[in-house]
Parts: structure tokens; C-alpha cells; sequence
């Protein structure tokens, strides 16, 4: 196809170039007036370290001394007090004393105040102090005095600090002086009232007397106790028959064995000697036997004798254990009054001490302050350094007029085309005198053999070729969410229509489908006709027409039928398809139809690679146009044979693994 065209007018282009320089002009006139009429800001900057007073910390006990140290705040408030209004008021005094100064309006610090920033440095103690102004003469030096009087306003707040300090730890420390004295006094007075010698309770008399007593109290128990087990210990020998003998009879029991034990030899011997007869009738023998018994009688004697006495003394010694235990005990009671009510007044006394401990304790640590304060006044004192003092400011920080310029340039430019195409909108489309004839050379037209050999050309007007009717839009293709949607929107006896157009069957062919053509048992749909085919069907489509076969078993004809049993035709699965899509509140519902679904399905296939020559064996009947539009659009370069494509569309596998 060979087109032909003319050259717009000259007129024409000359109007295009007029608005493009008019609006050129126009916006570089204002842009540049604009960029230039601005007036210029200047910028001073100065650097300074600060070094905020140090602070002498409270000595955490009595025991420890304060150290002296800065606190992290006190940094970014010396940051905020670099642009307070007091300084700045001192500032714009001594400048207007140095010469004339600028309106600043009604309220010079304040306009001051605005045009100055202190930004500290992280991790610095440096503070970079910024000056913004029109006037070029001024930023430099509004800095500098700034800094001046700053460092002088905080060498005189230190100075009044210091004082403050020193007269508050002297008030201090005489406040303590007055009250240590006083507790001193009252502590005193305490201990002498109440005999109180010490803390200790063995050096005051009254604890001792009552711990004294309370020992003998003990042992006289302990005597007691030993007293009564040595009377029942005689009595129980006694009792036994045992031989109980005091230590101080011993020396006369034992002359008394001691002789008769003589004797007793002595009888031995003449019994040896001589016989019982003869013994019996010797003076000597018995005189010599009569003393042996009286000796034995009058050790017998002396031995119980000893035995009484010394049970006598057993119980003499019990009844004067009982009784000194006895007094004891009443002493003790009498005095355990006593010694409870010291033992009061002697804890009250030892809160007093500690009372008077503490004030000392106070008092030392205001006294080490008072003398870390002396030592410490320089190592406190604040330290300004000026590192970069700020100097004149020799060009405009803002604003960049030469980049302004540049993009006033460039808007221009854009203006004046958005100008001269903006007036071609307006004019309308341009008209032409005549339409030179356009020639279309078709190549399915029979070749004519002319006298020269040349077919002859079939010739369209240019009015002719404008009511060429316009290609027709491609159908809507339905993606997966609203697939799903349109099935559950869909009656169920309506969704064998909605899924047999998604299974790859053409409106006609869900039309005319019948159970004859249905193999459930192979899951298949035999299609016959010219376009005769195989199709599978799965869940949910194969689940569906079992259901459908279930509830009209033995039917024949046509499986989709409307009411009363009679068969669908294409309107009405038009309107069923549309209804469906309605009722799940598709966008465009009125895009939905029988070859939107189809052609949905076949945009499955084609971007498989599926080839052109198979389309037909696999989809049935299917326009030319429709095929090679769709192919151009959706099919890759890469082909793929039939038995290689997936012919079931995934949403519809997973819908069937949902139910």
C-alpha cells in the first residue's frame, strides 16, 4: 500500500515559529526578571570550641570527696544561649556604637535572632555560628561581636556562680557548726543523766552489775544441781549397802583396819602353830581374838558413823545451794527492771551519736567541697575558643543566579513549544484542496494481464478510504481473580456454559453440546462437526457434568437448557455469561461475553507457543484476523507441537482442589 501526501502551507509553519518566539520571549522575560530582581543573601560563618563551667558533684558518703566534672547538657545549653536575646541585645548595642546600622524594623534583635543559627558539631564541643543577611557589610562583624559579647556574658555569669557557690557553702558549713554544736550539748547532757559511760555495755555499772549477777545467778545453779546429784548418789549407796566413807574419816578407818589386820596374823599364826583346842583353852589366843572383835565392832561403828555424817553434810550442802540460788534468782528480777530501762535510755543515746555522726559527716564533706572549690576555680572556669573567626563575605550564597538563569532558559524554551503546539490544537486540523488518489494493490486480487503485462490496481479516493470500517477491538481477557469470581457468581446450572467456554468449546459448540458427545468416564468432550475434536475436561467441569448426569439420569439432547427444559441459544448464553459476571461486580461487566471466555482460553494457549497450524486441531474453529492479531500479541517465538500444550486453565485446578 502506497500512500501519497502534501506539504502543509507555508503559512502555516510561519504561525508555528511567531508563537514559539512570542511565548519564548514572553517566559524568558519574566523568568530572567524574576532570577535577577530577587536581592542577594550573604553568609558569615565562625567556629568557635566551647568549654561550658564544670560542676563540683556531691560526695556520694561521708567517706568520699566530690569530684569536679561536666554535665552532657551543659554543652547544648551554652549552644542556646549563644543566640538568646540577651546576648544579641549586648551584640546590637556595641554595633550601633561602632557606627550606623541597618533598619531592622520595630524589633531589631528579633530580625536579628532569625537570621542567625548555632549548630553544634556531633560529637564535638564546636559550634559553628551562622549569619544571614542582605547586607553584605554586616553578616561578618554581627558574628564576631556576637562571639564577643558571649564570651563576656558567660565569663560574668561564671564569676557571679563562683561567688554564689562559695557564699552558700560557707552558710552551709556554719549552719553545720551551729547544729553540731547543739547535738554535741543535748548528747552529752543524755549521757550524764543516765550514768551512760560508753556504747559498750561491759563499761557502764549497771550492765556489769546485772551481767555479774547473772553469772553467779548460773554458777549457783550449776552448785546446786552438783549438790543435790552427790545426796542422791550417797542415799542410793547407801541404800545398796556400799561403803560410803567421808575423805576426812579415812586416817581412822584405816588405823582401825590396820591393827586388826595385825591381830588377825597374829591369830593366823597360832593356829598354824597350835590347835582350835588348845587355842580355846589359852589365855593369850583369847585375849588375842576378844581384842580382834572389839576392833572389828569398832570399825563396823565408825563406818556407819561416817556414812550418817556424810549424809548429813550432802544435805547440809543442798539446803545452802537452794538457798543462795534462791536469793540470787530475787536479785537478778530486782535488777532486770533496771538494766531494761538503761538499756532504753543507752539505745537512745546511740541514736543521738549517730545523729551527731551524720552532722560531722556533713559538715567534713562541705568542708571538702568548700576546699575543691578553692583548689578547682580555674579547672571550672568556662573556656571559649574562637577557631574561625568569620570574615567578610565576598559573593552571594543565594541565590545561584546563573542556575536560576539556566532553568528560566530552559523553561522558556519548553513554554514557547508547548505554545506553538497548543495553537495547532486550537486552529484544528489542517484541510487540503484536493485528495490525489491513493492506490491499494491487494495480493489475493486475480491478476488481469493487460497489453503490457501489468495487472491493473483496484484505486480507493481519499473519501472512500475514510469510511474503510475501523478493525474491530479485541476481546477482553479475563485474568484469574476475576475467573474465579464469575464461576461462584454463576447459578450452577449456568456453570457448565461459563466452564465449557473456558474448556476451549465455541459459543455454538456450548449451544449444540450433548450428552452423546459427553465421556465421563474418559473425561473427554468429543466434539463432532467440521472442527470435530477431543477435549479434556477436569474438575470442576468433569465434577459439575456428573452432578448434572446424576440428577437427570438417561437424558438426552442438549446438556444446557433454560427454563422448562428447553434448549439455550446463543442470546441467551449471552445473557447468562453477562448476568454471572454482574453478579460478581466485575469491572466493565458488560465486556464479559462467550468470546471474551473463549478468547481468554485461547491467550492460555498461544503463550505456550502453541503453532498456528494447530490452533484449529486444538480450538476449533477460529477466525483468521482473530489468529493472527492474537499471535502477534500473545504467542512467543518459540514454538511448541500440540501434544506438548496444557489445555486446562490452572485457576480451574485450583478452584477443584479449593472444593
Amino acid at each position: 500500500m502506497a500512500w501519497v501526501d502534501t506539504i502543509p502551507p507555508l503559512h502555516r509553519s510561519r504561525r508555528r515559529a511567531i508563537t514559539f518566539v512570542c511565548a519564548l520571549l514572553f517566559a524568558l522575560a519574566s523568568g530572567l526578571i524574576y532570577v535577577y530582581a530577587r536581592p542577594p543573601e550573604y553568609r558569615a560563618t565562625a567556629r568557635l570550641k566551647i568549654a561550658p563551667a564544670a560542676m563540683v558533684s556531691e560526695a556520694s558518703d561521708t567517706k568520699s570527696t566530690p569530684s569536679v566534672g561536666t554535665d552532657a547538657t551543659s554543652f547544648l545549653s551554652e549552644v542556646q544561649i549563644l543566640t538568646s536575646r540577651p546576648v544579641l541585645e549586648t551584640a546590637f548595642e556595641r554595633l550601633k556604637e561602632k557606627g550606623p546600622t541597618p533598619d531592622f524594623g520595630a524589633d531589631p534583635v528579633a530580625e536579628i535572632q532569625r537570621s542567625m543559627r548555632a549548630e553544634p558539631i556531633p560529637g564535638t564541643q564546636i559550634v559553628e555560628l551562622t549569619a544571614d543577611s542582605h547586607q553584605q557589610g554586616l553578616v561578618a562583624p554581627l558574628v564576631n561581636t556576637v562571639i564577643d559579647a558571649y564570651r563576656e556574658q558567660t565569663a560574668a555569669v561564671y564569676r557571679g556562680s563562683a561567688v554564689s557557690s562559695y557564699s552558700d557553702v560557707k552558710d552551709e558549713i556554719g549552719k553545720l557548726d551551729l547544729e553540731i554544736r547543739a547535738k554535741r550539748q543535748a548528747v552529752d547532757a543524755f549521757r550524764a543523766q543516765y550514768d551512760i559511760v560508753s556504747i559498750e555495755h561491759k563499761e557502764n555499772d549497771v550492765l556489769a552489775q546485772i551481767a555479774g549477777l547473772n553469772q553467779s545467778y548460773t554458777e549457783a545453779r550449776n552448785r546446786l544441781a552438783k549438790a543435790q546429784a552427790h545426796l542422791q548418789a550417797l542415799r542410793n549407796s547407801i541404800d545398796a549397802g556400799t561403803l560410803v566413807v567421808r575423805p576426812k574419816d579415812d586416817p581412822v578407818l584405816t588405823d582401825i583396819e590396820q591393827r586388826a589386820s595385825v591381830l588377825r596374823e597374829q591369830r593366823q599364826e597360832l593356829q598354824r602353830r597350835f590347835t582350835p583346842a588348845y587355842l580355846a583353852f589359852d589365855p593369850g589366843a583369847k585375849s588375842l581374838q576378844a581384842r580382834l572383835d572389839a576392833l572389828e565392832s569398832q570399825l563396823k561403828t565408825q563406818r556407819a558413823t561416817s556414812a550418817r555424817a556424810a549424809l548429813a553434810e550432802a544435805q547440809a550442802e543442798v539446803a545452802a545451794a537452794q538457798t543462795a540460788n534462791e536469793q540470787l534468782r530475787q536479785d537478778v528480777a530486782e535488777n532486770q527492771k533496771h538494766a531494761q530501762e538503761f538499756a532504753t535510755h543507752l539505745n537512745q543515746y546511740k541514736a543521738l551519736q549517730q545523729d551527731l555522726d551524720h552532722l560531722e559527716g556533713m559538715h567534713r564533706a562541705a568542708l571538702d567541697r568548700q576546699a575543691k572549690l578553692q583548689a578547682s576555680e580555674k579547672q571550672r572556669a568556662p573556656r571559649i575558643d574562637v577557631l574561625q573567626a568569620a570574615s567578610p563575605s565576598l559573593e552571594p550564597y543565594w541565590p545561584d543566579y546563573n542556575r536560576d538563569a539556566l532553568i528560566a532558559v530552559a523553561g522558556s524554551v519548553l513554554f514557547g513549544l508547548f505554545a506553538a503546539w497548543f495553537a495547532d490544537f486550537l486552529s484544528g486540523p489542517q484541510t487540503f484542496p484536493a485528495f490525489p488518489p491513493i492506490t491499494l494493490q491487494h495480493s489475493w486480487l486475480p491478476m488481469l494481464q493487460g497489453h503490457d503485462g501489468i495487472a491493473p490496481a483496484a484505486t480507493l479516493t481519499a473519501p472512500e478510504t475514510a469510511r474503510l470500517p475501523a478493525p474491530a477491538p479485541m476481546p477482553r481477557q479475563l485474568n484469574d481473580a476475576e475467573i474465579a469470581a464469575l464461576i461462584a457468581a454463576a447459578k450452577e446450572d449456568n456453570r457448565v456454559a461459563v466452564l465449557g467456554l473456558l474448556s476451549g468449546l465455541s459459543a455454538d459448540e456450548v449451544v449444540a453440546l450433548s450428552w452423546e458427545e459427553v465421556d465421563l468416564a474418559d473425561g473427554m468432550i468429543r466434539v463432532a462437526g467440521a472442527y470435530g475434536r477431543s477435549i479434556p475436561i477436569e474438575d470442576p467441569f468433569r465434577g459439575l457434568l456428573a452432578a448434572q448426569r446424576e440428577r437427570q439420569p438417561g437424558a438426552t439432547g442438549t446438556v444446557l437448557r433454560g427454563r422448562g427444559g428447553i434448549s439455550v441459544d446463543a442470546q441467551q448464553l449471552r445473557e447468562v455469561v453477562q448476568h454471572a459476571a454482574y453478579d460478581a461486580g466485575l469491572d466493565y461487566p458488560q465486556e464479559v461475553t462467550p468470546p471474551a471466555l473463549r478468547y481468554t482460553w485461547l491467550v492460555f494457549l498461544l503463550r505456550q507457543g502453541l503453532r498456528a497450524a494447530d490452533v484449529s486441531e486444538i480450538a476449533g474453529p477460529v477466525s483468521h484476523e482473530e489468529l493472527m492479531a492474537s499471535m502477534e500479541i500473545h504467542s512467543p517465538k518459540t514454538k511448541r507441537e500440540a501434544h506438548r500444550i496444557d489445555r486446562v486453565l490452572p485457576i480451574l485446578r485450583q478452584l477443584a482442589v479449593r472444593q
